[in-house]
């Protein structure tokens, strides 16, 4: 496991924070889609994929770094993705 890996919330819980478009844990991680080549916050109201189909990043530059383009719905990119105060503390 790397100290990425280590950031993140357990699968389960963000998997179920996607589905639930829960706003809780924008800035949190990222949903990064195999089929489509799409990240989202995990607030995006998109259409949800299939669990299987999904990797999760701590941060953006991650997704792009592993060949992931911006949704152009959620726009994870923008200044409003930054971690909630209370994961930054």
């Amino acid at each position: 496991m790397n100290i990425q890996t280590a950031l993140l919330p357990p699968h389960a819980e963000m998997v179920r924070a996607m589905l639930e478009r829960d706003t809780a844990y924008e800035g949190v991680f990222f949903t990064a889609v195999k089929t489509t080549g799409i990240f989202c916050r995990p607030s995006c109201t998109a259409r949800k994929p299939k669990p299987e189909n999904v990797e999760f990043f701590a941060h953006a530059d991650d997704c792009l770094s592993a060949g992931y383009r911006a949704c152009l719905r959620c726009k994870p990119l923008d200044a409003a993705a930054i971690a909630p105060d209370w994961v930054q503390r």
